[in-house]
Formats: structure tokens, sequence, C-alpha cells
């Protein structure tokens, strides 16, 4: 623990928490900055929560993920610490192959936004969410072709982010929306 008083702003490593909004549960990875609050690092598909938002959770842990070899737990969200500004977006891509929506995330989080493409999101039933879960890059890869991607960003450098992305080879982007 770092020394001082007030609030705490360590780099206590990821875990992922288990987000409850209006009934609809979705696990995200967050970056910790204490041992009960964490920033979300994933552009949330429900509404209700979104990329950045500091979150508090709760102690004891409800699951396991695995990402290539490392361990962490999953925490059930209490409550909402600090709101982000980032709008949720999503659009349509369409990509020559999976190369090309990875370097679309990429300038994304180049410039501290999120995107998160649907090939990403894996699906689990709330029995094997509470369990343990090994995921490994290789084991979902992101696909090419037409998806979906959620964004957080503002409409106006999401735009300029897609147009700069479309701009390098067989690339293209329609139906820019706000989500939620």
């Amino acid at each position: 623990m770092p020394e001082g008083e007030g609030e705490i702003n360590g780099a206590f490593g990821p875990a992922c928490v288990r987000l409850d909004t209006g009934g609809k549960r979705e696990v995200v990875w967050i970056q910790r900055l204490c041992p009960t609050r964490g920033r979300v690092m994933n552009v949330p598909a429900t509404k209700g929560r979104r990329f950045g938002e500091i979150v508090v959770h709760d102690g004891e842990p409800t699951g396991e993920r695995t990402y290539n070899g490392q361990s962490v737990a999953v925490f059930d969200e209490l409550l909402l610490f600090e709101a982000s500004s980032l709008p949720t977006l999503h659009v349509t891509v369409n990509a020559a192959d999976a190369s090309d929506v990875d370097a679309l995330v990429a300038s994304f989080f180049a410039h501290d936004f999120g995107a998160e493409p649907a090939s990403s999101f894996h699906m689990l039933c709330a029995c094997c969410s509470e369990g343990r879960v090994d995921w490994n890059k290789a084991g979902a890869p992101t696909h090419g072709g037409s998806q979906t991607v959620w964004l957080a960003a503002p409409e106006t450098e999401a735009r300029q982010l897609l147009d700069t992305w479309a701009a390098g080879g067989e690339r293209g982007w329609n139906g820019l929306e706000l989500f939620g």
C-alpha cells in the first residue's frame, strides 16, 4: 500500500468485475486502483456502465479467469464510484481480416479510448460465469468480415479514427450510433 492519506490510486494489477446493470450481468476486465476499486477497461455491451468508469467491488471473489496462464479473481460490483464522460457508440465495420479489426481496436486504445468487437465477446451461463474460465487469445480470435464494434469515444473523434482506419486498406464502416 502506498504511504499517505486519502484516496489510493495505485497499480494493483488486473481483475474482473461482474457488472449488474438493471438485471443484466456482464463480466469486464478492470485495472485495480486499490483493493476494492477498479477502472473498467472493456467497453461494456450492456447499458448502464461505460469504459473508463471506476467501480467499487466486493472483496470476496465469485469466480476466476485465467488469461495466458495468469489467474485473476472475478468480483461482484457494489456501486459506481466515478462515472466516465466517454459515451458508448456502436458501429458496423467491414474488414478483410482479423488484423484489420485489431488495428482499429489499437487505434482507439492509442488515444485512450476503447473499442470492443463483437467477436471478442463470450456468452456464458451464470453457473459457468461464477466458476473458473480459462481464456487465451488464441482460443477466440477476433475475426474479419462484417461485425458490430462497441466504441468509447466522443463521436467526432470516433468518426475521425474510423475514417483514418478505413483509408488503410479493404476496410469500411457505417451506422455509427449512440448506444444507450
